[in-house]
């Protein structure tokens, strides 16, 4: 009998996100072994980890680069971006193949995003497959990083229903959390950043203050100081009362609490590819308003009623007016459907299969 199939996944971001536990599960159940670096290897990190311990590995999967590209100067990240490379190609050498998942694109706040992009694109040529999430992005993704289309495979990112807390009725999470129990809460949660259009929703919210009177907006999620700062100011500046600004990490153990208190989730993305928050609304079964960008229209499928076109000015204000009149218990079951989607069990299966077809093709 042939032994399991052995992967060394990396970097291991199991801490910060739930990601790679959810997969690493639902491969093992495939009857893959999964692996993460032990400690931190110097030098050429990727090559040590294949080089110098007692296990033998088919592949490594790839997740985030960004944390070998190290450097604060141009001619430091030039470095780290060539050491890196250098480093899967040695990997190549050593006969184990490499798989890529493109969780984004060039990092949103890269200083040097031509040198980013420049060792994406390396990446994509020195990989065996291409994991995308989304289908919808994948030629202009192959098109931007240059390799064929025919190089990837789509396979979707799974929910997150098993990962936090269940949810509580909503009287009882505002309670808990201090918000009015009346109206409709719109919720934004996850990491406060300017691409992420937070400043447009307070924009809309401010301007048209008499559309969303007895409602509140809330604003949730870690924020660099001085960005917090600005948010504090502009709400402030309003005169506004009914918005909530609470710019912190939010624990596991209380995520639950949000979801259960908010009647609808408000992602105004300027630009993005995937995104864990939508995946998480999902999850927790509450209506999104969005822009048609990246992954979102795929992933929302039938519950796409509260979407707006990214280059329509009105377009937020027209989801958020929208959100006030339509049925809840009707697009939260859209919502549910499309979540259902994301089984970890048939992702695990499509996963591994890519694994198979890499390992076995010469």
């Amino acid at each position: 009998m042939s032994r399991p199939l052995s992967v060394l996944m990396l970097p291991d971001n199991r801490q910060a996100n739930p990601y790679q536990t959810l997969l690493e599960q639902s491969l093992k159940k495939q009857g893959v072994d999964v692996y993460f670096p032990q400690g931190y290897r110097r030098g050429l990190p990727l090559l040590r980890e294949i080089a110098f311990t007692q296990q033998q590995y088919d592949l490594i999967h790839l997740h985030w680069i960004l944390p070998y590209l190290k450097g604060k100067s141009r001619f430091a990240r030039g470095f780290y971006a060539i050491k890196f490379l250098l480093d899967v190609a040695l990997v190549k050498l050593f006969g184990v193949k490499v798989i890529w998942t493109i969780h984004n694109r060039v990092n949103h706040e890269s200083a040097f995003p031509e040198i980013e992009r420049w060792v994406r694109r390396n990446i994509a040529r020195f990989a065996d497959r291409i994991i995308l999430h989304n289908q919808a992005t994948l030629e202009p993704i192959a098109q931007e990083y240059q390799f064929p289309s025919q190089k990837a495979a789509v396979i979707l990112h799974g929910h997150y229903r098993d990962v936090y807390k269940p949810p509580i009725d909503a009287s009882l999470a505002r309670k808990e959390l201090g918000l009015p129990l009346d109206g409709q809460i719109f919720l934004n949660l996850g990491l406060l950043r300017p691409y992420k259009g937070i400043e447009t929703l307070l924009d809309v919210w401010i301007e048209h203050r008499e559309k969303f009177q007895g409602h509140t907006l809330l604003i949730v999620g870690k924020a660099r100081e001085a960005y917090a700062a600005t948010l504090r100011q502009k709400i402030n500046d309003s005169g506004v009362d009914n918005i909530v600004l609470i710019p912190e990490f939010v624990e596991d153990d209380r995520i639950h609490l949000f979801f259960s208190a908010a009647s609808v989730v408000v992602l105004p993305y300027q630009n993005i590819l995937n995104s864990g928050s939508l995946i998480l609304a999902m999850s927790y079964g509450l209506p999104i308003i969005a822009p048609r960008l990246g992954s979102i229209p795929e992933y929302l499928d039938c519950a796409s009623e509260l979407l707006y076109e990214p280059s329509d000015e009105l377009g937020l204000l027209y989801s958020m007016k929208t959100s006030l009149q339509i049925d809840y218990h009707q697009l939260t079951q859209s919502v549910v459907k499309a979540c259902d989607r994301l089984e970890w069990v048939k992702i695990g299966e499509q996963t591994a299969q890519t694994y198979d077809e890499v390992t076995q093709s010469e």
